[in-house]
């Protein structure tokens, strides 16, 4: 089993009240629009990957057979992700991958 990122969220941590929502998911690749506390949206794609469920917090015991779609961190973006001003520009980044 596979659970997937959600279509529409709220950040948290250095992305606190940043709000994200899918526009188009594809085999390889994800486009969302992000719109922080009072300033213009960007456009973030970034490769589809998928990571162990984690099954027991306390003693770092992961799944073997259950995975979670996971969105990027900041650390990712230039490597498998990227964050893109313009609409048209992320779709055309979002369809190279795809």
């Amino acid at each position: 089993m596979i659970k997937q990122l959600e279509t529409n969220f709220e950040g948290t941590g250095e992305v606190k009240g940043f709000k994200f929502t899918q526009i188009i998911s594809g085999e390889q690749a994800f486009l969302y629009e992000v719109t922080p506390p009072d300033a213009k949206p960007h456009f973030e794609v970034f490769m589809r990957k998928n990571s162990p469920l984690c099954i027991d917090f306390e003693n770092r015991i992961y799944s073997e057979t259950d995975f979670k779609e996971i969105y990027p961190r900041s650390k990712d973006f230039g490597v498998w992700a990227w964050c893109i001003s313009n609409r048209e520009k992320a779709f055309l980044k979002f369809n190279s991958i795809n």
